[in-house]
């Protein structure tokens, strides 16, 4: 092993190309739903292995702007999209530990499930 350092356009094109998968992924999962449906995490495995072939892992920071650019996305509204993703996921996921660690019941027999329900499109089916 060895230690290494990314340089910043490294570390800015890292992030750039995360931000499209999740874009990927999110098309993926609306136009093959019933292809994906009742698979394991939504069928991400599926989606995962053709991610990891695709041509974009192989592009420079500039040719990733150029990419977003012919998408009609700026690289701050990729970087946005995937911080709220992000922020979901985790929000998603301090909802499921409050509501298994203390069974969120309101003191009517009901489980409070508001926030949750809200961030569930973005956790249900995901698997990283």
């Amino acid at each position: 092993m060895a230690i290494t350092f990314m340089s910043k356009t490294a570390k800015k094109r890292s992030l750039l190309i995360d931000a499209l998968r999740i874009l990927a992924w999110e098309e993926y999962k609306a136009t093959n739903k019933e292809e994906l449906k009742n698979l394991e995490y939504g069928g991400y495995a599926i989606f995962d292995a053709e991610w990891k072939v695709e041509d974009i892992h192989d592009k420079t920071y500039e040719e990733l702007l150029a990419f977003a650019k012919s998408l009609e996305f700026s690289e701050a509204e990729l970087l946005g999209i995937r911080s709220k993703y992000y922020a979901n996921k985790t929000t998603a996921a301090a909802g499921k530990s409050n509501r298994t660690s203390n069974g969120n019941s309101n003191g009517n027999g009901n489980v409070n499930d508001n926030t949750y329900s809200q961030q569930e499109e973005y956790d249900a089916t995901d698997a990283f």
